[in-house]
């Protein structure tokens, strides 16, 4: 019986350990314990096998209700992380949104608001507004469903341009420090329009650009490279970038700043700091580059060099000589003097900077300008910025790709390849790309296809969301429709793929509270008989600038009634759609008060009665409108239909003189009584564009 005993603990006991390692509790180890150390001692009684075996019981059963438990415990725990996390998932409903230009897409607009996208389609069905889920909502509509769950709104403005100057790529970060090489320094000329930065950059170059331009303003970017002297005589190269200095070009300038090393802002002595001056001066230093500043026009009588740096210093910049650490260079871009101190202070700067790229890898840059030649197609200027492109590399940039036919420098000279910090024009591209895109050569031309096909997509769902609407056809003729916001619909056609951002950002600054602007197309090229058809099918303007027309061009918009404007200077393109869209305004009509006069007689009676008045106020008018007033109260209003002085009919007597008044359908005189009169005159509207320097 002690045997069959101890059979039963060990079986028990095995049992016990079984469920103690399945439940891991160390709660259970003692029962089990004790039922092995029973059956240890060798218990030889029938009584000690009942003991041992039902404390080996216990503890079978102790194990199990200690693992149920731990199951319990660790399920409500894992319950509760959950619960815990997804509380913190939960959107806080925002109280105060701000609301870009471009608004809201319906599943933007659910997040911030802490609700579904089927609320916010809800919300504008019962304002009347159908959407779909995946819309992009308006500012206005944006608006509407925040006031339906009260949350506050601000007007969100566009990215400031500024924005645009910050680097956003580092195209030397994957390259091995021993593939680098030291490269030429890349160095952006801005300032204000007219303080010479195209004429320092010609005696720089030994040539006459300034010459060229239009108005004698720089309207798109220039890419030259330089050798000039260093200290020790050889010869170094610099590479310049002319930005225009005209406030339509901000965007442009904001480009040069983020592809630069340098900046060289020019302040004109004689002009002192001016609104794009400013403007430079904080793109450089959201590029976070150097800052040099160069004095021009020191040779002009009043200029005030000093003066120039009080200001600058007011912008928290402090020449070297007065404690700062700001660089300035004071010089003549007319008679070269200091420009040599300035190439030797670019040339430190750079030094100090250990400017450097990877030649050897295949080559990515920035596309500088773009245009479209009627015989060699579309026309790149790139600046590389890493490696080298050769003839027969594929290129995409945007939504062009294509192969290199040929590069040249910025002086026409073909080249076989251009390496790090070299402007190059190159050819081959499928279309014109857009200035500011970021280009990179590929192995294959099946993966350039890929990639330009993926950013055409993406634009063409941009001038999806482009609307035409319906206006006039002439800038000089075009019709008043009451009160009602109208649009003007124009085509823009360049010849530079910067200066079309550059006239849409002019444009977009016109005040449109009743007559929108719409651009239904604007890019570069010159203009051909398909623009002409969509001109004339939507109504709209077609404006060109620096691009031909040919003579069948221009006989197709003839005959169709199109006009065309041609415009050289951007100044004069501006003036003339602000023109046309005042023209679009209906005119006001406003009271113009003429003169008062007080009646000290009556004469005749009934319908012949007549008022004996004197003119204490400027002057009446026969014809004008006139108020009869008694007291307080107006007793009738109509025009002056007889004027006499003694008895000469008149058709207006002044101030201080006697005169007979009689007034249309009015016959009830008392003396006392006080003519007011005054006239209706027709106001057209106008529009006011903001200008930089009140701003400043």
């Amino acid at each position: 019986a002690a045997a069959d005993g101890a059979a039963a603990v060990d079986e028990r006991v095995d049992e016990a350990e079984a469920e103690l390692a399945a439940a891991g509790s160390p709660r259970a180890v003692a029962p089990a314990a004790e039922a092995v150390a029973g059956a240890a001692t060798g218990m030889t009684t029938a009584g000690g096998v009942a003991a041992g075996a039902d404390v080996a019981a216990v503890g079978s059963s102790s194990l199990a209700k200690e693992a149920a438990a731990g199951r319990g415990k660790a399920r409500a725990k894992r319950m509760k992380e959950r619960r815990e996390a997804a509380a913190s998932d939960v959107k806080v409903r925002a109280e105060i949104l701000e609301v870009p230009s471009a608004g809201f897409s319906v599943p933007e607009l659910a997040t911030e608001l802490a609700i579904t996208a089927a609320d916010v389609v809800k919300t504008l069905f019962i304002k009347g507004v159908m959407v779909q889920v995946n819309q992009v909502l308006e500012p206005e509509y944006v608006k509407m469903v925040c006031d339906e769950f009260e949350v506050e709104v601000l007007d969100g403005e566009e990215g400031e341009v500024s924005d645009q100057a910050r680097k956003t790529t580092d195209f030397g970060e994957a390259d091995d420090e021993g593939d680098m090489e030291t490269r030429a320094p890349v160095v952006a000329i801005m300032g204000h329009v007219d303080h010479g930065k195209t004429s320092l950059l010609d005696y720089i170059r030994s040539a006459s650009v300034a010459d060229g331009e239009a108005g004698g303003i720089t309207q798109g970017i220039g890419a030259y490279k330089v050798a000039v002297p260093s200290a020790e005589g050889s010869m170094t190269d610099l590479v310049f970038l002319d930005t225009p200095g005209h406030e339509a070009f901000s965007a442009m300038r904001a480009r040069g700043a983020r592809v630069t090393d340098v900046a060289v802002v020019i302040v004109a002595a004689d002009d002192g700091v001016r609104p794009q001056t400013i403007e430079a001066i904080s793109h450089a230093q959201a590029a976070e580059v150097p800052l040099v500043i160069a004095i021009n026009k020191t040779d002009k009588p009043g200029s005030q060099p000093d003066r120039v740096k009080q200001e600058l210093a007011e912008q928290g910049l402090l020449p070297e000589e007065w404690g700062g650490s700001t660089q300035m260079v004071p010089l003549s871009a007319k008679t070269g003097n200091g420009i040599s101190d300035l190439l030797e202070t670019l040339q430190l700067v750079a030094e100090m900077e250990n400017l450097q790229a990877n030649p050897t890898r295949m080559a990515a840059g920035t596309v500088i300008e773009a245009r479209l030649d009627k015989l060699r197609g579309p026309t790149a200027t790139l600046l590389v910025q890493a490696g080298t492109i050769r003839t027969g590399d594929m290129v995409v940039t945007g939504a062009a790709y294509g192969k290199v036919r040929a590069l040249s420098d910025d002086r026409g000279n073909a080249l076989e390849e251009a390496g790090p910090a070299t402007p190059v024009q190159m050819l081959g591209l499928s279309e014109t790309p857009i200035a500011g895109d970021e280009f990179q050569v590929v192995e294959t031309e099946q993966e350039a296809r890929t990639l330009a096909e993926e950013a055409a997509e993406l634009l063409r769902r941009e001038r999806l969301n482009m609307q035409a609407g319906q206006v006039g056809v002439s800038l000089t003729n075009i019709p008043e429709n009451g009160e009602e916001q109208q649009r003007l619909n124009v085509i823009v056609k360049t010849d530079l793929s910067g200066s079309v951002e550059a006239i849409k950002a002019a444009l977009s600054v016109i005040p449109s509270e009743k007559v929108a602007l719409r651009f239904l197309l604007a890019t570069t090229g010159e203009v051909n008989e398909s623009d002409i058809d969509l001109a004339y099918a939507s109504k709209a303007v077609v404006l060109l600038f620096n691009v031909p027309m040919s003579e069948q061009v221009r006989e197709a918009a003839s005959s169709k009634g199109v006009e065309v404007r041609e415009y050289r200077v951007i100044y004069d393109l501006v003036e003339d759609v602000k023109l046309a869209m005042e023209g679009m305004l209906s005119t006001l009509q406003e009271k113009v008060d003429i003169g008062s006069a007080q009646v000290k007689a009556v004469f005749g009676r009934g319908k012949k009665a007549v008022a004996g008045c004197i003119v204490t106020v400027g002057s009446l008018k026969k014809g004008c409108i006139c108020i009869v007033k008694r007291g307080k109260d107006i007793v009738h209003t109509s025009n002056v239909d007889s004027l006499r002085r003694v008895k000469d009919n008149v058709s207006e007597v002044t101030e201080g003189t006697e005169c007979g008044v009689g007034v249309n359908e009015f016959h009830d005189w008392e003396e006392g009584d006080v003519i007011e009169a005054f006239e209706i005159v027709n106001v057209k509207q106008t529009i006011d564009i903001p200008d930089a320097d009140d701003e400043k």
